[in-house]
């Protein structure tokens, strides 16, 4: 009986894969390709200089804020 049962999940398997080979030659369906996710970074960071927690904006921010400010003392 197991045998049965795996026999007709691969034919159905094949059959699936199969279809959609067609379907995607045959320009009925657009392909899957997946998009990498935005390169953004995500979380809070620390910043040893204030102690705290900040988003990545707004620690790049303070980041060039403090460079401006050590060129121009």
């Amino acid at each position: 009986m197991e045998f049965m049962l795996a026999v007709v999940g691969i034919v159905l398997l094949l059959s699936m894969t199969t279809l959609y080979m067609y379907l995607v030659e045959e320009d009925k369906v657009e392909p899957h390709i997946p998009t990498p996710l935005k390169k953004t970074q995500r979380g809070n960071f620390w910043d040893a200089e204030t102690k705290k927690y900040y988003k990545w904006d707004k620690l790049m921010e303070l980041h060039e804020q403090r460079k401006q400010n050590d060129t121009t003392q």
